[in-house]
């Protein structure tokens, strides 16, 4: 059955039912309010999409990090392009994640990190009348999504939230994904947790993310970090067919499965 993207929201924190609300703000705005009545937390729409973090995000090493990591969101792509280079460019390297993915006409396919939105102009290609959903936990990524959307004429629906914690309902999903910038989170288990969480039976799942070959190019700018280790161990042992390999020349790694049926 055919879901609308309010049907689909949770609280992300207790995973209780929304409800929508309108309040005026100053100057008489109007407001769009979702309200959790478990928990009584309230996430407001004021910049054109919904906002679950309540001025929470990212957590950083150190202010040359936080540095580094707000000039890298204002010039994603090029820099992103300019990084693939290593690995044989950003369109090969793209197409050895996305083409691991399964969708169909009509599938419900969410990005954990979406960034500028660029896989989401991957998937419109591949499949017709894809329901296409992403979650980003950066504010610059989440403007520079809504605009490119806009420009590609890609319907799509994004909500700033933490992946750690996904405002969407158990078993959502046709299709879960995540290219890049797992690596930096606190709780990478609870993601791969959420991600199944939201996936239906039998989903198929890709996680890819750089190599400790890639992150010791990284801290030349960030600084010393952890050394990287994927994932893998991290997926329960319930889920099928886990996998892993090594792709962009060695650059990244790629990690699949599936839900159980």
């Amino acid at each position: 059955m055919k879901m609308s993207f309010k049907e689909l929201l949770c609280c992300p924190l207790c995973k209780g039912n929304l409800t929508g609300e309108s309040s005026r703000g100053p100057g008489g705005t109007g407001i769009d309010r979702l309200i959790c009545h478990s928990c009584m937390k309230s996430f407001e729409n004021r910049v054109g999409y919904l906002d679950f973090l309540n001025g929470d995000g990212l957590v950083f090493r150190s202010r040359r990090e936080r540095l580094v990591r707000s000039v890298y969101a204002k010039v994603y792509t090029p820099v992103t392009n300019f990084m693939f280079l290593f690995c044989g460019g950003a369109k090969k390297a793209r197409e050895e994640v996305m083409s691991r993915l399964r969708v169909s006409e009509g599938a419900y396919v969410l990005e954990t990190g979406m960034g500028y939105g660029e896989n989401f102009l991957w998937l419109n290609r591949k499949a017709n009348n894809l329901r296409l959903f992403g979650v980003d936990i950066q504010k610059e990524m989440m403007a520079n999504c809504t605009r490119n959307l806009l420009d590609w004429k890609i319907s799509a629906e994004i909500v700033r939230a933490n992946a750690q914690a996904l405002p969407f309902r158990d078993g959502a999903f046709d299709a879960v994904f995540h290219l890049g910038a797992i690596n930096l989170f606190g709780d990478k288990k609870k993601a791969i947790e959420e991600m199944i969480r939201v996936s239906k039976p039998g989903t198929h799942i890709v996680i890819a993310d750089e190599t400790e070959k890639a992150g010791r190019m990284f801290n030349w700018f960030t600084g010393p970090a952890e050394r990287i280790v994927p994932p893998v161990d991290l997926v329960p042992a319930e889920m099928m067919n886990i996998a892993m390999e090594k792709i962009w020349r060695g650059y990244g790694y790629v990690i699949e499965f599936d839900t159980p049926q």
